[in-house]
């Protein structure tokens, strides 16, 4: 197999293993013996949502191909995802996802926190080879109108769980949820909110 680091193409190495981390937080990626070589993707946290029908934004992209072969460990932190809120408030803004200095997403924005009644607007990559914008959530009065809930923000990995109009007391979380997703929209009510954005994820891949 053969990849590209800067422009120069390299051959003969092989992926193994890969390590996971998609827990809000910090942690260190730890280089295994004879790891030669590292292809990062990462997401940003999605932003909450609101109860007033609007959904929080999705959380960035990007992605990179490294040489570690001087590296022994790198500092990892996984943005956490917005919290929502039960009526038309600014909801909260979904936590940054870094790779050490490398590469950076930063999390979606929270339901109306650019403008009253919109949906919040994707975060965006950063550093690395290919960075993306996270998808933007819905509006009040776009799809559902005033009736009912709105999907939030789609991200690189997929998007939010959907939720209905007519029973939204199931707001503590997302089932079935893709990482940095946004928080899907709430009805119309003044006591019952959306759901929040997801965590994002760091996922490395590593080659020999």
């Amino acid at each position: 197999m053969s990849i590209n680091i800067s422009g120069k193409k390299i051959t003969g190495i092989t992926p193994r293993t890969a390590q996971v981390f998609d827990t809000s937080g910090s942690h260190t990626w730890k280089r295994p013996e004879g790891c030669k070589f590292i292809r990062v993707q990462l997401v940003g946290g999605g932003g909450g949502s609101a109860g007033y029908v609007e959904s929080g934004g999705a959380g960035g992209y990007s992605e990179k191909y490294m040489d570690v072969r001087n590296l022994s460990q790198v500092s990892v932190t996984v943005g956490g995802g917005g919290a929502t809120l039960t009526y038309y408030g600014n909801a909260s803004d979904g936590g940054t996802t870094s790779f050490g200095t490398y590469l950076t997403a930063t999390g979606g924005y929270g339901a109306n926190r650019n403008v009253q009644h919109e949906g919040g607007r994707g975060g965006i990559g950063s550093g690395g080879d290919v960075n993306l914008f996270g998808g933007k959530g819905a509006g009040h009065g776009n799809g559902c109108g005033s009736w009912g809930p709105n999907r939030g923000g789609i991200s690189y990995f997929g998007g939010p769980s959907g939720r209905r109009h007519s029973d939204n007391a199931n707001n503590t979380g997302e089932q079935n949820a893709a990482p940095g997703a946004g928080g899907s929209g709430g009805k119309t009510d003044a006591t019952v909110g959306g759901g929040p954005g997801m965590p994002g994820i760091v996922i490395v891949h590593e080659y020999y």
